[in-house]
């Protein structure tokens, strides 16, 4: 029996739903864009056209605001967009000020609401990835100007950095330019699905971040197992590894088992309508013994039957259990569990290469955005986070956009 420790980053694969506040029900407008234009729709859209002081994008300073419009979870833990919330102050030395032209919905944001995990105090703002356009840099910060366009992922224990409000505060090393051939929403989705699936394989599972040489050595290549492969972090993560060479075994629907083999996996395995065991035989057969690495994306249930899949291996294999793994779950002795802290992005300066990588792996198209279905305004998120816990999103990706 294996004991495996879990950050509060495991927890986002649980539970039951948030119901909407009366006094603010969602207006929700989705407008889809697809993966295969990296662009954002152009200039008839709010994140275009709304630039109404010339000053924010040119570099010349302005005054700061004393309060902005934000979307605070309040203390009995509803939903409240006000128009007043207070707007932070100049950035302290080796901090940057983004004002939100976009900002990526993820299961953690319900989820720690509905199960009060990641509050550290209420009032609070989540959201955990967002892109726009910097504002203000404190002391000591280089390489970064106002008006630059920018990406960045935060951690919950600062307010400031809440991406469901105007203006943002955070590390300077957690900030990255954005990809040339990027618009705003679909740079806000980096700061979670791609820099969470560029992490776990090149931190974590250890794989190269660059594809070896073309007059390497040869030889049987490395085969990585990604159960949830339609998901935003598996659609980066394929990607990501079949770019170095490794072949892929992407599991997936049978809805999604198209928009997954786009991505460019060796195989995918549909498990709709089918027996774990089943699919257990198909992906071990598929590996032929050279499954070194594994990561699920799903929740406890598929990374049993991933760790079915470990227990057949011949070798010992690295496992990352990105949803939730129990902590009773038997381990088999092939199995090495990984646990993924994105905290790290924050807390390691030396993390910041991973976001430049991932940058220059976007910039050159070698990996795309998933299709993403975009909201307007603050206003339309908790619609859009019920609609995320609802599942059936079918690989695309939700983002918010906002005016300003």
């Amino acid at each position: 029996m294996g004991t495996i420790l879990l950050p509060l980053q495991r927890l986002e694969m649980l539970l039951s739903d948030l119901h909407p506040s009366p006094k603010h029900p969602p207006q929700v407008i989705v407008r889809e864009i697809d993966s295969s234009s990296q662009q954002d729709l152009p200039t008839t859209t709010l994140e275009t056209k709304s630039q109404t002081d010339p000053r924010r994008d040119s570099g010349a300073s302005i005054a700061q605001p004393q309060t902005q419009t934000a979307l605070v979870i309040t203390p009995s833990r509803t939903y409240q967009l006000t128009s007043d919330f207070p707007a932070p102050a100049s950035p302290g030395p080796g901090e940057v000020v983004i004002r939100t032209r976009a900002a990526g919905l993820n299961h953690i944001d319900w989820k720690s609401v509905e199960h009060n995990f990641c509050l550290p105090a209420l009032p609070w703002v989540v959201g955990r990835e967002m892109a726009g356009v910097v504002e203000g840099v404190g002391a000591g910060v280089e390489g970064v100007r106002r008006g630059d366009r920018v990406w960045t992922s935060t951690y919950y224990k600062d307010r400031r950095a809440g991406c469901f409000q105007e203006l943002v505060v955070v590390p300077a090393h957690t900030v990255a330019r954005m990809p040339a051939n990027l618009g705003f929403a679909s740079a806000s989705c980096l700061g979670v699905g791609g820099l969470t699936a560029a992490m776990t394989l090149w931190r974590w599972l250890g794989l190269p971040m660059h594809p070896p040489p073309a007059d390497g050595p040869g030889g049987a290549r490395q085969v990585i197992l990604i159960w949830g492969g339609s998901t935003v972090t598996g659609q980066f993560a394929v990607q990501l590894a079949a770019h170095v060479g490794w072949d892929v075994i992407a599991v997936c629907s049978d809805r999604t088992a198209d928009l997954v083999r786009r991505l460019g996996p060796k195989h995918v395995v549909t498990y709709s309508g089918r027996a774990d065991g089943e699919i257990v035989d198909e992906i071990h057969a598929l590996g032929r013994g050279r499954i070194s690495k594994a990561i699920d994306l799903v929740g406890p249930q598929t990374a049993r039957v991933v760790l079915d899949v470990i227990a057949r291996s011949e070798g010992v294999v690295d496992f990352a259990p990105l949803a939730f793994v129990s902590s009773k779950e038997a381990i088999p002795a092939s199995a090495r569990v990984h646990n993924v802290e994105m905290k790290q992005f924050v807390l390691d300066r030396a993390s910041e290469v991973y976001a430049k990588r991932l940058n220059e792996l976007v910039e050159s198209g070698v990996v795309v955005i998933p299709k993403l279905r975009v909201i307007q305004g603050l206003g339309a998120v908790e619609g859009g986070l019920k609609q995320l816990k609802e599942g059936d999103l079918a690989g695309d990706k939700l983002v918010v956009s906002l005016s300003v």
